[in-house]
């Protein structure tokens, strides 16, 4: 990603988060609340007040598995800091630090909105004009068959497109999906435990 010194500046200012630590300490906090009366909106993080934990678990989510993917850590930065950006992550090779703005989609589950599909977010990232440099990550929170293979995508003016999701009920499996715009391969991660 090709980026401008006063951007790289802006970046490398921002403190940045192991999305492991967050993980992990989030996992215990979700058994916890799973074996209580709480609403289960609160439980799935699905209030107003809760959106930034959501997006945050998200980031944490997407930059964990990625970061095993590519065999380095991958740190986040939440908050939005630029219109298309909902967090920065940053990786170190050769003791170089690269960022990249992310901006996070979720396909909702399917009690939350019964006509959400994985479609409909495809279809809304066309309104990304000169997003050259943005990667998108989709989560994908419904039970669905996922097929990257057989997807059509529209042409995007973006730099990267992954899609993540669980692929077990208790959310201890997940697959990471891309870079859909060149080479669709998954990969198997688990969700990270208290070692």
């Amino acid at each position: 990603l090709i980026m401008d010194e006063i951007v790289l500046r802006t970046f490398a200012k921002l403190s940045y988060k192991n999305p492991r630590n967050i993980l992990v300490k989030l996992r215990l906090l979700e058994l916890e609340l799973a074996a209580s009366q709480t609403p289960s909106k609160i439980k799935s993080l699905r209030t107003n007040s809760l959106k930034s934990s959501r997006e945050s678990r998200e980031a944490a989510l997407f930059c964990q598995f990625m970061g095993e993917r590519i065999g380095y850590n991958v740190y986040f930065s939440s908050g939005e800091y630029q219109q298309d950006c909902d967090f920065i992550a940053a990786w170190d090779i050769d003791n170089i630090r690269h960022y990249a703005p992310v901006q996070l989609k979720e396909v909702v589950p399917k009690h939350t909105n019964s006509s959400a599909t994985f479609e409909d977010v495809i279809s809304s990232l066309s309104k990304y004009v000169d997003s050259k440099n943005l990667i998108v990550a989709v989560h994908l929170n419904q039970e669905s068959h996922f097929d990257p293979q057989k997807l059509i995508l529209p042409n995007l003016d973006i730099a990267e497109l992954w899609v993540f999701g669980s692929i077990s009920r208790d959310q201890s499996c997940w697959r990471l999906w891309g870079n859909l715009l060149q080479n669709p391969i998954g990969t198997s991660h688990q969700y990270p435990v208290a070692k």
